[in-house]
């Protein structure tokens, strides 16, 4: 998730426009990924299954943001993205 949300959000978190409501979405799934990847490693899994639902939200968000007609494939990334967070919800740190 961490290299997902830095090839994705780069440029808006470079731009650092605070007042712009994508900087915000980007700060928060880059965030939220960084601490997926390290609730991971923990033994208790609230902090994977907290940031799996912030991410299914902000997944959900963007790719229907990024709805359109033709095919689009970073809505496709984000509704994959939204489905890998589905399974961590489901099973949270389950080894």
């Amino acid at each position: 998730m961490p290299v997902i949300a830095y090839t994705t959000f780069l440029d808006t978190v470079r731009a650092f426009d605070t007042s712009d409501l994508q900087f915000y979405i980007a700060a928060a799934f880059t965030l939220f990924s960084v601490f997926l990847f390290i609730g991971g490693f923990m033994q208790k899994h609230s902090m994977t299954m907290f940031s799996a639902l912030v991410l299914l939200g902000v997944s959900l968000y963007e790719a229907f943001y990024f709805l359109s007609e033709k095919s689009n494939p970073i809505f496709a990334l984000f509704m994959l993205t939204a489905a890998s967070m589905l399974l961590f919800l489901s099973i949270g740190n389950k080894r």
